[in-house]
This record gives C-alpha cells, sequence and structure tokens, in this order.
C-alpha cells in the first residue's frame, strides 16, 4: 500500500486563475475587434468599388425606390456589424490584451473613431441627401470619399490586428 499525500492548490492558483479569466476575455475581444473590423474592411472595399458607383447605373426615375431598399436591407448584415466593430474599435485602446503594443491598440482606436466619425458626420448625411434629392453625381462623389476615408482606416487597422 502506498502513501497518498493530499495535496494543497498552490496558494497563488486563485489569483492565477482569476488573471487567466481576466485576460482571456480580451482575448476573446481582439478576435471579435478582428472579425469585426474584417467583415467591414471587406464590404467597405466592395461599397468603394462596385455597390457605390453602380449608383450611377440606375435610372433617375428608379433610383429613389433602389436606394430605399438598399437602406432597409444593409441594417442586419452591414449597419449593425459596423457600428459594433466600430465602437469595440475605439475601446481597443483600453481593451487589447496585455501583450498587444500600445501603439498598435492606439492605431487601431484611432481607426474607430474615424470610422464613427465619417460614417455620421459624412456618409450617413450623403445618404440622407440621395434620399432627398434622389440620383446625384456630386453625392454619389462625396459619398465614395467618405467610404474611402472608413474603408483606408478599417484596411489599416485590420493590419495592425
Amino acid at each position: 500500500m502506498t502513501n497518498v499525500i493530499p495535496t494543497q492548490p498552490h496558494p497563488i492558483a486563485p489569483a492565477s486563475s482569476h488573471r487567466t479569466r481576466r485576460s482571456r476575455w480580451r482575448t476573446w475581444n481582439l478576435v471579435a475587434v478582428s472579425g469585426l473590423t474584417a467583415h467591414s474592411a471587406t464590404l467597405g472595399w466592395l461599397a468603394q468599388e462596385v455597390i457605390y458607383p453602380l449608383y450611377r447605373a440606375v435610372g433617375a426615375n428608379e433610383f429613389p425606390a433602389y436606394h430605399q431598399q438598399y437602406n432597409e436591407a444593409i441594417v442586419w448584415p452591414v449597419i449593425v456589424p459596423a457600428f459594433l466593430g466600430f465602437t469595440s474599435a475605439a475601446a481597443f485602446y483600453w481593451t487589447r490584451p496585455a501583450d498587444v503594443p500600445r501603439w498598435a491598440g492606439a492605431v487601431v482606436s484611432l481607426s474607430g473613431v474615424t470610422c464613427v466619425l465619417s460614417t455620421v458626420l459624412w456618409a450617413i448625411p450623403m445618404h440622407d441627401r440621395l434620399d432627398q434629392i434622389g440620383q446625384s453625381a456630386a453625392t454619389i462623389d462625396s459619398l465614395l470619399a467618405a467610404n474611402l476615408v472608413r474603408t483606408v482606416a478599417l484596411t489599416v487597422s485590420l493590419a495592425v490586428l
């Protein structure tokens, strides 16, 4: 018969376990921010190269109905993930895992702020203008410029992530 000596947990184990759980959510946050940023960057380039330029191919009389359908269709696949991604990216400097350098967190956060501002202050007003006046080359050009700012910021952020 062998003597079995019960082992006691290491006195630091609970703190270490707490630290692991605390850092684990930051790792999942990194994964989520990366996924949302990749999703939005991909859609941003699609909008830049295909969707917004094709606004010009829609007839002027059909454009208001087309744009209304577009606005209604993008809520869940585009708007919701984008704003979740933009806001979580804006907070990333403070929520990043410990091994992510501060400079990287700052770039991602600045990208998130850039995306929120360019969307709220520029892109949304251009979409509203298209709803009000109909198809307009100048407004489409401005929308493309706003989208390019946002998409470049997302692409830089994705590269850093």
